[in-house]
């Protein structure tokens, strides 16, 4: 008796499943492109850019190769499954939420560096205190006219930095490449949910067992003498009494 497990259909059309391996190749190859602008600038200048992205990027690999993996394990008995998509819920929730948190990251380094090139650049520098820019403004209120002084720091090397149109390029890289991974996994998830659902409504997987067959059976096996004749009792007909 051996058992025979139904094998289990994808809830996927081949076309999405396609799809998904192409955004999921997609994902891996910016995860790539982040984490090394991520990876260069933090270690020629310190400045800590990529304090956020590098894990971020790290993490979504991570499960992107897993995902890859489990696919490509899984091309023969069940084509097209991966992960389970009750996991890829969970996984793709946290992952696209990193993502807006990757890409608030990577604006406000934009932002600080427009909002620098300005003082570092015109404004006047303390002559105590070179690493200081200050500029003078003058205005008129209810009291009169007034003059006011605005302070920014900069220093020589963040003033070459934000001046450096490579260190733009890669800002605006990590701004381009952060919000094209929050737009492939908030798809995934969104596709994930769909998959769980479907999933839930598929009947149960049935195990059904092949047994051979018990009648009839082989002359002689169960028998209680074997088949043999000769060891028949003899009837009372057959009984000869003296």
């Amino acid at each position: 008796m051996e058992p025979y497990r139904r094998s289990a259909s994808s809830v996927s059309v081949r076309s999405w499943q396609l799809a998904k391996v192409g955004l999921h190749l997609l994902s891996l190859v910016s995860c790539a492109v982040v984490l090394g602008l991520s990876v260069s600038w933090t270690w020629e200048d310190g400045s800590g850019i990529g304090i956020l992205t590098i894990p971020i990027s790290i993490a979504t690999a991570a499960w992107t190769v897993a995902e890859l993996l489990a696919v490509f394990v899984r091309r023969r008995s069940a084509p097209g499954r991966g992960i389970h998509p009750g996991a890829h819920v969970g996984a793709q929730l946290i992952i696209f939420l990193l993502m807006i948190l990757a890409l608030f990251y990577s604006g406000m380094l934009w932002r600080n560096v427009k909002r620098s090139i300005a003082p570092c650049n015109d404004w006047a520098r303390e002559p105590g205190n070179p690493d200081l820019a200050y500029q003078n403004s003058t205005g008129v209120n209810t009291n009169g006219r007034y003059t006011s002084t605005s302070a920014f720091f900069c220093p020589e090397d963040y003033r070459e930095k934000v001046n450096n149109a490579a260190y733009q390029a890669a800002v605006q890289a990590l701004i381009a490449f952060s919000a094209l991974l929050w737009a492939i996994h908030f798809t995934l998830f969104i596709r994930a949910c769909i998959e769980t659902q479907r999933r839930n409504k598929e009947p149960p997987v049935l195990m059904v067992y092949h047994q051979q067959p018990m009648w009839p059976a082989p002359y002689g096996t169960n028998h209680p003498y074997g088949g043999d004749p000769q060891r028949r009792p003899a009837s009372t007909k057959d009984m000869n009494y003296a």
